[in-house]
């Protein structure tokens, strides 16, 4: 389990930990059917988009795969995982930090550890799917190195959006 300590004297220790329980994909699950349909307006269809694949995900337990989970006061406060696609592809996915821990650094590090471990795993490339209004995220995404390579628009989650394949290439 990896430690790190926050630089603010506000949060105590926080935690990145990649042994998931069933707590934790429930906290995961539960982040994106509260956040995002109170914060952007998704349905409630957005929960079990995320359910189903983290629960395979955990479940495989492959070692070319992986959940972080991002702790305090042993209360999930965000998370990233790694899924394969292929054996030279793989995917960022339920990349979330709490709002109270933002701005400090730990979305940085979560995503370093999931391309750092991608890397020793000999993927070739990461990809991810957004959507054109996490303004935040893509920010976050292009600064590690991450590309736009394709743009969707369709109704989603109760809504109009425009999803957003990016692509890493690890060297």
């Amino acid at each position: 389990m990896a430690s790190i300590k926050s630089s603010s004297t506000e949060h105590p220790e926080i935690l990145i930990r990649t042994d998931v329980t069933p707590s934790d994909t429930e906290a995961i699950v539960h982040f994106h059917s509260e956040y995002y349909p109170r914060r952007y307006g998704f349905n409630h269809e957005f929960g079990e988009y995320v359910r189903k694949p983290l629960n395979e995900l955990v479940d495989r337990r492959s070692p070319r795969e992986r959940v972080w989970i991002l702790e305090q006061e042993g209360t999930v406060m965000g998370c990233i995982a790694l899924a394969m696609v292929s054996t030279e592809i793989s995917q960022l996915r339920w990349y979330y930090v709490d709002e109270s821990l933002r701005g400090m650094g730990f979305g940085n590090r979560l995503i370093s550890l999931l391309i750092g471990f991608a890397r020793e795993q000999g993927y070739q490339q990461i990809i991810l799917w957004t959507v054109s209004l996490l303004e935040e995220a893509r920010r976050m995404y292009e600064k590690h190195g991450f590309r736009l390579d394709e743009e969707v628009t369709h109704i989603v989650w109760g809504m109009e959006l425009t999803e957003q394949k990016f692509l890493l290439f690890i060297t």
